[in-house]
């Protein structure tokens, strides 16, 4: 495994590997590894010749100075299972490699993405995610990149960044990678008590059980059903549970079977924010 923090360092070496005719992926991270993130590697090593890991923890996507500095920063032993999972290079860019003093921020229209749901709670927050993976991917220009489903409006996000600037990477959206009670992993769930985080299933039950309610109950009463068995858990503040088309995010208003929906929620547990979704 070979670490690199200089981007023309980075460069140099992938034009070599390019130069063979051999296949990049990239898994973009902010460190706190998790199975999630390893899953992501993973199939990006099935899929691919040689396979980059990006550590860089972007303060352009925290509206909130405390949430960045709360950001889990356990490099070691990132690097450690990035070793046993057998990631070939780890980017480590510092913030000046990112965002040089000549840097210039590029016009950005998300299409109204950033505008919606967690761009409505975090302002700010997806243009700074725009802004760091074109960035990133300037510097790997991969053949594929492979992002978790968990952050779904992020995967819009990224998709519409790839088609705006006309960027050659194909975006890979990989099923949530789930802990053994359901819930889905997250860096941040290492903010929940062990109680905690194994009472946090009731997310991911709710989930399916509001999946299989949509089949039988007018949208809204399934909604209305599903935010009651939210709210009865200790700790609970949901900042949203909504129903929406996959492409664009509007709200469905009424609900046909087959039809590109998703159900998503973002939960306020114990002051810590946990998002998940399922496919309608």
């Amino acid at each position: 495994m070979i670490v690199i923090k200089s981007p023309i360092d980075l460069e140099i070496l992938l034009n070599k590997i390019r130069g063979n005719n051999k296949k990049i992926g990239f898994v973009a991270t902010m460190g706190a590894l998790h199975d999630g993130h390893i899953s992501l590697i993973k199939r990006s090593k099935e899929e691919n010749d040689t396979t980059v890991c990006s550590i860089f923890i972007n303060p352009k996507q925290f509206n909130d100075s405390n949430d960045l500095e709360k950001y889990p920063r356990p490099i070691e032993n990132d690097l450690i299972l990035l070793k046993e999972v057998g990631a070939d290079i780890v980017f480590l860019p510092d913030y000046s490699d990112i965002y040089p003093q000549n840097y210039i921020e590029p016009e950005i229209n998300l299409s109204g993405l950033d505008n919606v749901l967690e761009g409505l709670i975090r302002p700010g927050h997806f243009k700074g995610v725009a802004l760091v993976v074109k960035r990133l991917f300037e510097c790997v220009n991969p053949d594929v990149a492979y992002f978790g489903q968990k952050d779904y409006q992020q995967t819009l996000v990224i998709k519409e960044i790839v088609r705006q600037f006309k960027i050659p990477s194909v975006i890979a959206v990989c099923s949530i990678f789930r802990e053994k009670n359901g819930l889905a992993m997250s860096s941040r769930n290492i903010r929940l008590s062990a109680e905690q985080r194994e009472r946090a299933s009731f997310i991911y039950k709710m989930l399916l059980q509001l999946k299989e309610d949509v089949k039988s109950l007018p949208l809204k009463e399934a909604l209305n059903k599903a935010e009651n068995i939210l709210l009865k858990n200790e700790g609970v503040q949901i900042d949203y549970l909504t129903i929406v088309n996959q492409q664009t995010l509007v709200p469905e208003e009424t609900l046909n079977l087959g039809k590109s929906s998703v159900a998503l929620v973002v939960v306020d547990y114990f002051g810590v924010r946990l998002l998940d979704n399922i496919y309608l």
